[in-house]
């Protein structure tokens, strides 16, 4: 077992206590009665409860990114990053050669040049044995970042990790209670 915390960022909206009580929070496209939310993008890892692992500043950014006019609050629990149950893109490599096999597959299937995240993870759930309660990936930009330490061979760098998120389909792999562990609320929310 290896305990690993992980984060999720939310709308500052002054409720801490209800956020500790009902959360995590599940990102989905559609209401209780089926229709595509206002203004909702489509969850690029599929509907769940998504975190930001380990690292605290990742969630910070997401807030920065996503809530700058409104606030924002981080929120923290544990989760075991040994799990059998967590299909891990980033530490199991043969994960991520499935999951790049399987994209080839359903775009020479669908006769089209590219195919999506979640139209891949889809594919995976509906069509094979996948029996995981987790997916975490690392997305990177198209400009390679290094962390500027070289190996022998000249040109050659440690790739630099950045921001690693966890897609949980249900609750049952958190491993503690979640909590609003910091407050970013903006001038214009706060009540007097």
């Amino acid at each position: 077992m290896k305990p690993t915390k992980i984060y999720q960022t939310l709308e500052y909206r002054n409720n801490n206590k209800e956020i500790e009580e009902h959360g995590p929070y599940f990102c989905t496209l559609r209401d209780e009665r089926g229709r595509i939310k206002t203004g909702a993008k489509t969850p690029w890892l599929g509907e769940g409860y998504y975190f930001w692992d380990t690292r605290v500043e990742d969630a910070r950014w997401w807030g920065e990114t996503i809530y700058s006019n409104k606030g924002y609050v981080v929120c923290g629990t544990s989760y075991d990053a040994h799990t059998p149950l967590l299909y891990d893109l980033l530490g199991d490599l043969k994960a991520f050669d499935d999951f790049v096999e399987m994209a080839r597959m359903v775009k020479e299937f669908n006769n089209c040049a590219s195919v999506s995240f979640a139209l891949v993870l889809k594919y995976l759930k509906e069509h094979t044995d996948f029996n995981y309660k987790a997916i975490r990936i690392l997305a990177v930009p198209s400009s390679f970042k290094s962390t500027n330490i070289s190996f022998p061979k000249r040109g050659i760098y440690l790739a630099q990790i950045g921001k690693v998120q966890i897609c949980f389909f249900k609750k049952n792999l958190f491993k503690g209670s979640f909590k609003v562990t910091e407050e970013h609320p903006r001038n214009g929310n706060l009540t007097i």
